[in-house]
């Protein structure tokens, strides 16, 4: 493991067990050797409101961007997120749910 490499992944679940009464639901996408992650992260959990969507690239130290966010409307950042999977997989990227209850 290198630990001056943790990437957003680890970064992202250090800020989540910080924090309290907080969740997230994240896939990973990869293409080649190439991975992509998108996040799906609720700073108030167990509601669904407020909420943003993050996009990184783990392997490339790119600091991950918020996508989209929602203060107001229900499932916003559920379907936006999805919709961002299913246009990745529609352009090759093979994409899972991730479990980050382990």
């Amino acid at each position: 493991m290198k630990y001056l490499n943790f990437g957003f992944p680890v970064c992202l679940l250090l800020f989540l067990g910080l924090a309290s009464e907080v969740s997230a639901s994240s896939w990973t996408c990869q293409k080649a050797e190439l991975t992509r992650q998108v996040v799906v992260f609720y700073p108030e959990a167990p509601a669904r409101l407020p909420c943003k969507v993050f996009y990184s690239k783990p392997k490339e130290n790119v600091l991950p961007r918020a996508l989209w966010e929602a203060n107001n409307t229900q499932y916003y950042c559920e379907h936006m997120a999805a919709e961002f999977i299913e246009k990745m997989s529609s352009s090759g990227w093979r994409c899972f749910i991730d479990d980050l209850d382990e």
